[in-house]
């Protein structure tokens, strides 16, 4: 199954930014140079107090459609 890997690093405060709705989506480059960009609430089994960091494999089929996220 195809996927892409990238790193985030995003604070509460840029958080709250998404859970107003002020942003939709997390865009950001991947480890081998493409953008990937998806919608935010698929990062909500990844949140903490201090935000989301780490290392991510979004995975997704032929399609290019979201299949799984998970940390790396």
């Amino acid at each position: 199954m195809p996927c892409i890997e990238f790193d985030l690093d995003i604070s509460r405060e840029t958080l709250l930014l998404y859970y107003r709705g002020e942003v939709r989506n997390v865009v950001t480059p991947s480890l081998d140079g493409r953008t990937v960009s998806f919608p935010v609430h698929l990062l909500r089994d990844f949140v903490n107090h201090s935000g989301v960091r780490g290392r991510f494999r979004l995975y997704y089929d032929q399609s290019g459609r979201f299949t799984g996220i998970e940390r790396s």
